[in-house]
């Protein structure tokens, strides 16, 4: 069963060798129009960012294709939907075989960046299922990549890895850059926990801001807000860090998995190389506690929020 996007076009063409390398880099080079938004996913100050991650989900969500899509990046995606939904029918079939769930989201987030480094005329069933393979009984994202290099006949580079895990977790939990692409949350605070964790905290309500501040007598910034409620709580050891750093030790957490007790991150709240600027701690029904001007309460629904949300997380 041999897919039929471009590689389909260009067969009946191809009868010559030399026709088949020169249709072969023409593809590469019409793929590499979209490989470049692809490339700055990473960064979440590119002012593509928002169309790559558009690009990204309609991709994973299998369309529809918006007239937001610029028309020179409308076939690649097409055929990315395509070649994923033969990747579906490739996970389902190897699933059953070796009864082991896949982590669908990783495999195609390692297709999506790694796609545009192969020929497509050579992507037939046989090399999904030889793709999907690699994934099987790996837990170890390096032990996968090296996998996947044999299998490919080719190097996965530092920036295809970046690229990679950042995909991931935007797919998979909506945040856009972590240390670790399989970081999994663990258990949420039961009640008790986050009642502990509240009481400390809304002692505070109502002081105001004060840069670098890191507990009750200097006053508060908000990560030395959040590092002194968790740890003078008792229910999380939080050493005194930024933003970014705290960002950096959570574990991602989608909407849906959203509890009381963790993190709510932001972005570009103040100018700095760093990707996270502010958090809040999630108290429920979408409001947060965090030192704003001042300490307080704040829906994440206002459109200053909203604009500027990156992420959630979970402490481990």
């Amino acid at each position: 069963m041999a897919i039929p996007i471009v590689a389909k076009i260009t067969a009946t063409l191809a009868s010559d060798k030399r026709i088949r390398t020169a249709i072969s880099s023409i593809i590469i080079g019409m793929l590499a129009i979209m490989l470049v938004p692809i490339l700055v996913i990473t960064s979440i100050s590119n002012t593509n960012a928002d169309y790559t991650r558009m690009i990204a989900k309609i991709a994973f969500d299998g369309g529809p294709i918006t007239d937001r899509v610029k028309e020179e990046h409308v076939q690649p995606l097409e055929e990315m939907i395509e070649a994923f939904e033969y990747l579906d029918l490739a996970i389902e079939k190897i699933e059953e075989q070796q009864e082991e769930d896949l982590d669908d989201t990783k495999v195609k987030s390692f297709f999506y960046v790694l796609y545009f480094s192969k020929d497509i005329a050579e992507m037939d069933e046989a090399f999904y299922e030889g793709f999907i393979d690699c994934f099987v009984g790996t837990e170890d994202d390096n032990e996968l990549c090296k996998s996947l290099e044999s299998y490919l006949d080719e190097v996965i580079t530092e920036i295809q890895r970046e690229e990679i895990r950042s995909l991931y977790l935007f797919i998979k939990y909506g945040f856009t850059s972590t240390n670790n692409i399989t970081g999994i949350p663990g258990e949420a605070f039961d009640d008790e926990v986050f009642a502990q964790l509240m009481s400390e905290a809304t002692k505070y309500i109502g002081r105001p801001y004060v840069w670098g501040g890191s507990n009750p007598t200097t006053g508060f910034d908000c990560s030395g807000f959040v590092c002194w409620s968790y740890t003078q709580s008792g229910v999380y050891n939080l050493p005194l860090t930024t933003a970014q750093e705290i960002y950096n030790q959570c574990a991602p957490v989608s909407k849906d998995e959203l509890k009381p007790g963790d993190l709510v991150f932001f972005h570009s709240t103040y100018v700095t190389s760093s990707a996270v600027t502010h958090l809040g701690i999630y108290v429920g029904d979408g409001q947060m506690i965090h030192c704003g001007t001042p300490i307080g309460y704040a829906s994440l629904s206002s459109s200053y929020w909203v604009k500027h949300f990156y992420g959630y997380g979970r402490l481990q």
